[in-house]
């Protein structure tokens, strides 16, 4: 807790490590109004709980933040807006129930945020309702991620989200037809989502979509409307799956279809 008051006016990035369970931000953060780029990272075993969190209210020109293994703060009206926020990374976290406050409109907090990323954070359920309601949105990366079911119905009132990655998510077992909505979607990356069978049956609505990986799904079939996807240049899929999209490949012209052998992410040896 013992900081030194540095007076940093001109800093633009700002890159903590530690190793603790619980960590106090240094309050002089609160004074670095050029701020643009703030990295939290914890290398202990456990998520930490941070504390003085009300800093961030200082930080008008913030925009990308980077957590990892941490506890994810409980959003509020007196520690946030970040209006400027473009990019959220939530890395080996808790989320708890963050994300999820009904009481809090999310697109208010985060009025610009255009790429959200949450990647190895096991308690993470569901995708709350609340971040359709940021449509900025232009990327969304949920990633290894077991325990997720699936996604919020009102998925379609992201009008500019273009990329949706969902790697690793064992446990999600649908997409949502409003993805067929999607105006702008051009990359589905549903890959080792080993419970996910099949694809919604308008997927051929989407006309904006380029690429697609289905690498160690479950998928037995796909639609007939998938012939339909007239800008789809890419196909990634399993071996077992290739006689599939081969139909595909001689009605949608340009597409390439390629064969993916099997692998095994090793990821969490590096971390």
């Amino acid at each position: 807790m013992d900081w030194f008051d540095m007076e940093l006016p001109k800093a633009e990035v700002l890159i903590l490590h530690f190793s603790s369970d619980k960590y106090v931000l240094p309050p002089f953060i609160a004074k670095m109004g050029k701020l643009t780029a703030l990295v939290i990272i914890n290398n202990g075993m456990s998520p930490a709980r941070l504390h003085d969190f009300s800093i961030f209210t200082n930080l008008a020109k913030l925009k990308s933040l980077w957590l990892q293994r941490v506890h994810v703060p409980e959003l509020s009206s007196s520690t946030v807006p970040l209006q400027n926020l473009h990019k959220l990374s939530l890395i080996f976290c808790k989320i708890n129930t963050s994300l999820d406050q009904t009481e809090l409109d999310i697109a208010q907090i985060f009025p610009k945020l255009s790429d959200l990323t949450i990647d190895h954070c096991d308690d993470l359920l569901e995708l709350p309702s609340t971040i359709c309601g940021i449509t900025s949105l232009n990327s969304i990366s949920i990633t290894n991620c077991p325990r997720i079911k699936e996604l919020p119905k009102n998925l379609s009132k992201l009008k500019a989200l273009q990329l949706l990655r969902l790697y690793a998510c064992h446990e999600l077992n649908s997409l949502p037809v409003e993805i067929c909505e999607l105006p702008r979607l051009k990359y589905v990356d549903i890959s080792q989502c080993v419970s996910l069978s099949s694809l919604p049956e308008k997927i051929g609505k989407v006309k904006t979509l380029e690429k697609i990986d289905t690498r160690e799904c479950s998928l037995s079939s796909i639609p007939n409307s998938v012939v339909l996807l007239t800008s789809l240049r890419h196909v990634i899929c399993d071996r077992e799956a290739l006689w599939m999209w081969e139909k595909v490949q001689k009605a949608v012209a340009g597409l390439r279809v390629e064969a993916a052998e099997k692998s095994f992410s090793r990821d969490w040896l590096d971390d």
